[in-house]
């Protein structure tokens, strides 16, 4: 992949973030430093930086708008019905599962996409 500033300044965003921002959220924030830059150019770079497993999409949370996230390990998420936040977790339980699973299927698990939705502890103080 060719290096681009816009890129570049677009996945540093992204790594800003300490939630799961929209395309539209990035370009807002990118904006500021790049005012050229155009909305479509944020969503073809952000398309191209997951394609090639820099960042990864997170489809389906609240089901208006794809979120993307720059840290792209294998890990889970929770999404707070209320306040909408999305919050990285790892969870350890997958290796005895995968095996299980290997075992009586013979099917191997290449990946893991688990979403956990609820109400996170700063909304159930409010």
């Amino acid at each position: 992949m060719r290096y681009s500033r816009q890129r570049e300044l677009i996945y540093e965003t992204l790594e800003s973030f300490d939630t799961h921002p929209t395309a539209e959220q990035i370009y807002l924030h990118v904006k500021k430093k790049m005012p050229s830059i155009s909305l479509g150019t944020v969503y073809r770079n952000l398309n191209l930086l997951v394609e090639v497993g820099k960042i990864i999409k997170v489809d389906s949370i609240d089901s208006s708008s794809t979120r993307y996230d720059a840290r792209n390990d294998e890990h889970s998420h929770l999404y707070c019905l209320n306040c909408k936040k999305v919050i990285d977790i790892d969870l350890d339980f997958f290796k005895p599962i995968d095996a299980e699973i290997k075992k009586e299927f013979g099917f191997e698990v290449q990946e893991h996409d688990i979403i956990l939705k609820g109400i996170c502890s700063d909304c159930q103080t409010n």
